[in-house]
């Protein structure tokens, strides 16, 4: 038995997002040993990543993201029509820290990971409900939901523009906004984690009550990762 096992008892279900119907992966009660994680979160050196992400990240160990994809693989290729990679882009220890008097204009908004088809995304929970869960978004100038290689360029050069005529408000996106409806939120509940297509509009939910602490038992602890699926 390994801390990273994930959990027997483990629930799975499926949802629907919005008007696309895009679908989410919930896993509840995902790993076996959610606080032997936390733990090694504690001894892990984050830094600061800069770039869209408002705050800190460090490596997940690789028997975690092992033993995940050994276990997603099956409800991955089910949901999404094909298997993931053996090789992920990213898998991290991740904290939100950044104050919101501190956040660039493109972090207020809701993001997407890339325009690929190929591309999907994990969020694991590793904190309380208070400290936010995750968000999907429709920009209402062009009604994307997802975001395509044939309509990134649409996309970017709408958002510039409201950017630049209508600066979105000092504070992080956590509802609906002049330029983005909210059309679902999955609650950041403990030891769940989702699977999301990477170009799908989304932000964490991350409020007054979310504790932008370094800290990894105290703050917004998740696991993030990012990977691709074996499209033809």
């Amino acid at each position: 038995m390994s801390e990273f096992d994930a959990n027997p008892a483990r629930r799975f279900s499926v949802i629907r997002v919005g008007r696309d119907e895009t679908p989410v992966i919930i896993i509840d009660a995902f790993s076996r040993d959610p606080t032997a994680l936390i733990t090694l979160a504690t001894e892990a050196v984050f830094i600061d990543v800069g770039s869209v992400y408002p705050g800190v990240r460090a490596p997940a160990p690789q028997g975690y993201v092992d033993a995940m994809l050994a276990v997603l693989t099956p409800a991955i290729e089910q949901t999404f029509g094909a298997p993931p990679e053996a090789e992920l882009e990213l898998c991290a220890f991740s904290m939100v820290t950044t104050a919101p008097a501190q956040l660039r204009a493109i972090q207020r908004i809701p993001h997407f990971d890339g325009p690929g088809p190929q591309r999907i995304a994990f969020l694991h929970y590793l904190c309380a409900p208070h400290q936010g869960g995750t968000s999907f978004y429709r920009h209402r100038a062009t009604g994307l939901e997802c975001v395509t290689r044939e309509r990134v360029e649409e996309y970017r050069n709408a958002v510039v523009a409201e950017i630049k005529s209508d600066s979105p408000t000092q504070d992080y996106v956590a509802d609906d906004t002049r330029h983005f409806e909210r059309v679902h939120s999955i609650d950041a509940v403990f030891n769940r984690l989702i699977i999301y297509k990477g170009n799908a509009l989304h932000s964490g939910d991350i409020s007054a009550r979310t504790v932008l602490s370094e800290d990894a038992r105290l703050g917004r602890l998740t696991i993030n990762g990012f990977g691709r699926l074996l499209l033809d």
